[in-house]
């Protein structure tokens, strides 16, 4: 299993490639977001989906066909000759992982009795970190020997095997409830994939220009993402098979969680979209160098959710995410006071500290989910946490690239040298990404109760 959902998490990889594809196919560096765009908007869109789907035909046939399609769609990247058909590959791999991910929290949970399921969200959450950890050394590596398509090339080895095992994880059959007895909800999905693809989509779009789209094609692509949405959440109310329970709907602490999840998700994607162009334009580092000190934000993540078991046991999930998430805002901080002569000590400094935040936040965030849903559900609850990533990751990456580019081109303006105008691009990236994260943390303090919570409930 923790094979399988590794594919997601060695997509770091790609991160290490931005440079690298930017120059290949000789884009404008704003370009590059869709490389990122375009896969998690699939995934984002489809996950809810497919997580419900596994409720009621069983979580392994969706994994399985997720693995399977995802060997396709990683040499389909490798091989694109042009941008466009690398995105529309990127757009494969999206439905790729959305199977796999939807279900992979659900059975990593179930494999073991309940009063284990936070230690077994802690050991599945530290898996995918190893795969974090290994991703952008990876990366470096595959760009080094073979350029950009290397960091497609290695994963599809990773999804045949995992495929090949998928035999060994047992009988598997959907939970015996109601729940999956009903059939399938086909419309109420088809709605919540077009309403999230709508709404994921009109962000990306904003201060992009696209040919064939006028400026202000953003607008009308959210309102119809709304009227998709209202449309689900209407049919939702009407039906006896929601998605969601309507006492967890109706709970306004469990979408405020949810919220903080979007925000540290959005916060947190600066340093993966932003750290590579600055190791490579202003510290000089070559591919594999600026893997390897990635690396070192993946073992912070490691060290976070590998922590989080035991931390959880004892504060509560709710005080564990607040807590995480003072440490994603602390290592973001950090990042900020980079300067143009980096110092290695709070560069690995700083990356440690923020992923340790940021492995912590997603383990005590996905127990607080799982908990909250029932258990034949679960696929629904994994896959919602995926969600909440994908709507920050998606929304970090237009905003901090645009940024990034009109704060250096106005100091570039003004006379400063290329370097200069980056590093003050830079710091202004991460002090708003700080700052963000901060004002949602303390403005959520003032709530009762949303940070407090006991872990029984």
């Amino acid at each position: 299993m923790g094979l399988g959902a590794s594919i997601a998490p060695f997509d770091f990889a790609v991160n290490i490639a931005f440079p690298a594809i930017t120059q290949a196919f000789s884009l404008q560096t704003a370009s590059i977001r869709w490389v990122a765009v375009s896969y998690v908007l699939t995934y984002g869109s489809l996950m809810l989906g497919f997580g419900a789907l596994g409720d009621r035909i069983g979580y392994r046939r969706v994994f399985r066909a997720g693995l399977m399609l995802a060997a396709i769609a990683f040499a389909a990247c490798a091989l694109a000759p042009t941008y466009g058909w690398l995105l529309a590959a990127r757009v494969a791999q999206g439905i790729a992982v959305a199977l796999t991910l939807s279900c992979a929290p659900a059975m990593a949970t179930l494999l073991f009795d309940e009063s284990r399921r936070t230690w077994a969200l802690s050991t599945y959450t530290a898996m995918a970190a190893i795969a974090g950890v290994l991703a952008p050394i990876a990366g470096g590596l595959m760009v080094a020997m073979i350029d950009w398509p290397g960091v497609y090339w290695f994963r599809v080895p990773i999804a045949l095997l995992a495929l090949a095992g998928v035999s060994q994880l047992g009988r598997d059959e959907p939970i015996r409830s109601t729940r999956s007895r009903q059939p399938f909800d086909t419309g109420g999905s088809a709605l919540l994939a077009a309403s999230m693809a709508l709404l994921l989509l009109a962000p990306a779009l904003l201060g992009t220009r696209v040919e064939g789209l006028p400026d202000w094609a953003p607008w009308p692509i959210a309102l119809a993402g709304v009227v998709a949405m209202t449309a689900f959440i209407r049919r939702q109310r009407r039906t006896d098979r929601p998605f969601m329970p309507s006492e967890v709907t109706r709970n306004t602490n469990f979408w405020l969680i949810n919220l903080a999840a979007v925000v540290v998700q959005f916060a947190s994607f600066a340093v993966p979209l932003i750290t590579p162009y600055f190791l490579v334009r202003v510290a000089g580092w070559g591919t594999p160098a600026v893997g390897a000190l990635m690396a070192v934000w993946a073992i912070g993540s490691l060290a976070g959710s590998s922590s989080a078991s035991g931390l959880i046991n004892r504060l509560g999930a709710p005080r564990t995410a607040f807590i995480a998430m003072l440490g994603v805002i602390a290592g973001l901080g950090a990042i900020a006071c980079w300067q143009s002569s980096p110092s290695i000590a709070l560069m690995a400094g700083s990356l440690l500290v923020h992923g340790a935040g940021l492995g912590l936040f997603q383990v005590a965030y996905t127990d607080i989910v799982i908990a909250a849903l029932p258990i034949n559900a679960r696929g629904v609850a994994g896959s919602l946490t995926m969600v909440t990533r994908t709507i920050g990751l998606v929304i970090g990456a237009s905003l901090w690239i645009a940024l990034l580019q009109s704060i250096q081109m106005s100091a570039q303006t003004g006379a400063a040298t290329p370097t200069a105008a980056f590093m003050s691009a830079f710091a202004t990236v991460f002090v708003a990404a700080a700052v963000s994260a901060g004002t949602f943390l303390a403005a959520s303090a003032l709530r009762a109760g949303l940070w407090q919570t006991s872990r029984s409930t």
